[in-house]
């Protein structure tokens, strides 16, 4: 590859270009209206223009992309980028053969201090699973739990879940929703279609800015679709048409059904399929995008081979009531999507965006008692449904020539809605007339946030200072309806009232950056987040306790050295806050009684790794990612349910705050790509995990507590590898995924109602083809082997046996 020799200082961007194609002849062009500001890093040495061009950029907060032989793209990489049809003014230059694709969103992760993560929508596509939650398979610290039972993200990171204490945004929004499962605790759920997933940034612990306020587990900001992920080059309209087949799974039967089939349909029996449509449409100052797409699969079927109990106390128990080869009940999903977004750009580097996002479905869910009770009272039940609605207006200005500007303003909307089944175990008696009752329970959310950042940048004799700044609010409000809760449908009625109320959580926030020269950055923060709780439920609620809210202050506080290029040394401080929720504060159906006292949950974190990321390391071109990170967690008063001493006709259950819970691990990616061969692979390691109720610390979970469902496997590693052959439009590879043991050992009382898991390895293949320039294929296999397992924190519900998968996808 060609080589030229630099030596341009760190200056003004603007300069540091000019000197780059002084000495390239590439024509740089920045992406839309925004300015380019800032300084770059120095750039010496006899190098490839895209090790130069990457350098150049290293401090900056851009990335780019080679877009032809002789054109290169900056922009900021916020997920939003504008087509290349918008692209604004241009330093021109002229011909070089340049043809490695650099700043990739992929790289981020190992550019940033902390332990952050990306998931790509070309990854997701290519080993999309069977559950929504798939997509985190691979990422270390970061579970989807309870994935096979019901068609919802539950994010788990490390051994934080549920509750708010980890933030789903998508597009920015919040429409998350708590549902009781009785025995299984409380499930956090986020509802989208993979084929509408543009990119995932997760952020692990404590975070900054405007999605951090009130989450102390972490930060999962998933990225719709937007017009950069249809169209290509200079397109200024296209169309993605994707559909796709599956085997291994038939219609659920009419409920209730207790007997389970084992005749899995094949690919070809055409039982399970899905589609989806997006067009796209960029002009200078507009661009448009709007998608469909639907979805139907069926009841799947376990694999055949492999552990079918788990040993407690020198007895064998099943782990699960399903055996293998058998259907798995209530693991259907029949699925529609859509959204529309429109965005608006005038002067001044100023844009306006519109969005609506909807999803709707009736799937398949099982409750705890439903699972675990008895091997004869598992059956088909009634489906659950949800709708979701959400609304987005995203403001950005970024003026030209002017550091102390780049201004981004949201305000959104989002309701939830949906009935779902609380099912307990019932034998069969129907040949005696006695039918099983579902309960239904109807709830709805309704949420309504805003927030504003700022980012001003300072150059000084010291170095270059970045502070960001600004405020967010979120406002949750509950209701539902009271049910009927009674085990046979000739049963009479015991009628429950859920929660209802209303939920508010606001935050000012500062963060800033000092880059004091090319190899030393100091970076620190403040947050004060504020939060206040309505019950509504004035029956059974005393007036004294309807009400109550509170504040916190959480500060930050970082070092990064990067003693060589690509290199990055970092560690990290940070607080943040998890306030109490409305089930754990508010009269509900949980059988608890509230705890108006609660403080909220404040988490201490300190973490330390390095990163790195090299490029032309073995051959021209490739390209070489690894983070490795330790992590020391302290959740102090950490909310639990415990026994409670009842009086009569109260809960045998309330919540109170332990002392705290304290976690520990080490976490590792990395990845190398060289073209023709890829891999990339991950770690998650816990040295430990302990709940402490008072000072005294255990190893065992609280008693009677939902985090117990929440505990992860102690080591978790997963391989990915594969070549591309004939120019690259044939790619074949596979991945092994390995998850150890329960990371803690259960207790005598929670042992029939806690997930269970064996240590299980599985194998997936998959086969990309590009048949042409606008038509390719996929083929995947899911559990190449047949393995039956239990995937961990996804108890007794076992994980889909082979399942063989073809998508084609076709652009126009």
């Amino acid at each position: 590859m060609q080589t030229h020799q630099f030596n341009i200082p760190a200056q003004a961007m603007l300069a540091a270009l000019a000197d780059f194609t002084a000495a390239t002849d590439i024509q740089v062009i920045r992406q839309g209206d925004e300015a380019i500001t800032g300084r770059s890093d120095a750039v010496s040495g006899n190098l490839t223009a895209d090790t130069a061009l990457r350098t150049l950029l290293r401090s900056s907060g851009y990335a780019y992309r080679f877009t032809g032989n002789r054109t290169a793209v900056i922009f900021r990489p916020t997920g939003e980028e504008i087509p290349l049809d918008t692209l604004g003014e241009s330093i021109l230059l002229d011909t070089i053969d340049v043809n490695v694709v650099g700043g990739a969103p992929a790289d981020i992760p190992y550019q940033t201090p902390g332990s952050g993560a990306y998931i790509s929508s070309e990854r997701i596509q290519r080993l999309r699973g069977n559950a929504p939650g798939d997509i985190f398979v691979g990422t270390p610290g970061v579970t989807a739990a309870g994935k096979n039972n019901g068609a919802k993200l539950d994010v788990n990171i490390r051994g934080m879940q549920g509750q708010g204490r980890v933030k789903v945004a998508i597009d920015g929004t919040q429409q998350s929703t708590t549902t009781w499962r009785g025995y299984q605790g409380v499930d956090e759920r986020v509802y989208i279609d993979p084929d509408m997933i543009g990119g995932v940034d997760i952020s692990k612990g404590p975070s900054g800015g405007a999605q951090g306020a009130g989450a102390n587990g972490g930060v999962v900001e998933i990225r719709t679709i937007g017009v950069q992920d249809i169209l290509e080059g200079d397109e200024t309209f296209g169309v993605r048409l994707r559909g796709g087949i599956s085997d291994n799974a038939i219609a659920p039967p009419t409920p209730p059904e207790y007997h389970q089939r084992t005749d899995a349909p094949s690919l070809f029996d055409f039982n399970n399929g899905s589609g989806s449509i997006a067009a796209a449409w960029a002009r200078e100052d507009f661009d448009f995008i709007a998608a469909f797409s639907r979805r139907k699969t069926g009841n799947y079927f376990a694999g055949k081979n492999g552990d079918t109990t788990y040993e407690y106390n020198d007895r064998d128990y099943p782990l699960s009531f399903t055996k293998p080869g058998e259907e798995v009940f209530n693991t259907s999903e029949d699925t529609t999507s859509g959204l529309a977004k429109a965005t608006f750009r005038w002067g001044n580097g100023q844009s306006l965006q519109l969005g609506y996002v909807h999803f709707q479905s009736e799937f398949g869910e099982s409750m705890g008692s439903l699972l675990f009770q008895q091997d004869d009272g598992f059956r088909q039940v009634q489906l659950s449904d949800i709708k979701t609605n959400t609304y987005t207006a995203r403001y950005r200005w970024t003026p030209d020539d002017n550091e102390l500007i780049d201004l981004r303003a949201n305000i959104w909307a989002a309701d939830v809605s949906g009935t779902t089944r609380a099912v307990a175990s019932f034998p069969d008696l129907l040949d005696w007339g006695i039918i099983p009752a579902d309960e239904p329970r109807y709830a709805e959310t309704h949420t309504y946030g805003g927030d504003i950042t700022n980012t001003s940048v300072f150059y000084t004799d010291a170095g270059t200072i970045s502070v960001d700044y600004g405020g967010a609010y979120t406002y949750e409000d509950m209701d539902g309806d009271e049910y009927c809760s009674r085990p046979m449908t000739t049963t009479p009625c015991v009628w429950m009232q859920p929660s209802v109320g209303n939920r508010s959580v606001g935050s000012v926030f500062s963060t800033a950056e000092w880059e004091i020269n090319d190899w030393l950055t100091l970076d620190g923060g403040l947050r004060y987040d504020m939060w206040r709780l309505e019950d509504r439920n004035t029956v059974d609620t005393p007036p004294e306790d309807r009400n109550r809210d509170g504040g916190s202050l959480s500060p930050s506080i970082g070092v990064t050295v990067s003693p060589f290029e690509g290199v990055q040394l970092f560690t990290r401080y940070a607080e943040g806050i998890r306030p109490p929720t409305m089930r754990e504060t508010m009269f509900s159906d949980g059988n608890a009684t509230p705890n108006p006292d609660l403080l909220p949950e404040t988490t201490k974190s300190w973490e330390a790794g390095i990163n790195y990321l090299g490029y032309d390391l073995f051959t021209g071109g490739d390209v070489g990612r690894l983070k490795l990170a330790y992590f020391h967690n302290d959740h102090k008063d950490y909310i639990s349910r415990v026994t409670a001493v009842p009086k009569p006709g109260e809960p045998m259950f309330t919540f109170a705050n332990l002392n705290k819970v304290k976690s520990r691990g080490i976490e590792l990616s990395g990845a190398y790509d060289a073209g023709g061969f890829f891999t990339e692979g991950s770690l998650n390691y816990y040295t430990e995990f302990e709940f402490c109720e008072t000072s005294a610390c255990s190893d065992a979970p609280v008693s009677q507590d939902y985090a117990v469902a929440h505990v992860p496997p102690e080591i978790a590693l997963t391989l990915t590898a594969g070549v591309r052959l004939f120019d690259e439009k044939l790619t074949i590879g596979g991945r092994v995924n390995h998850s150890g043991k329960r990371l803690l050992e259960l207790t005598q009382s929670d042992r029939q109602r806690t997930p269970m898991w064996v240590p299980y390895t599985t194998v997936d293949a998959f086969v990309d083809y590009e048949i042409s320039d606008n038509l390719s294929l996929n083929v995947q296999a899911q559990n190449l082997f047949d393995r039956y397992y239990v995937d961990s924190i996804d108890g007794w519900v076992p994980a889909p046996g082979r399942t063989i998968r073809a998508n084609l996808t076709a652009r126009f």
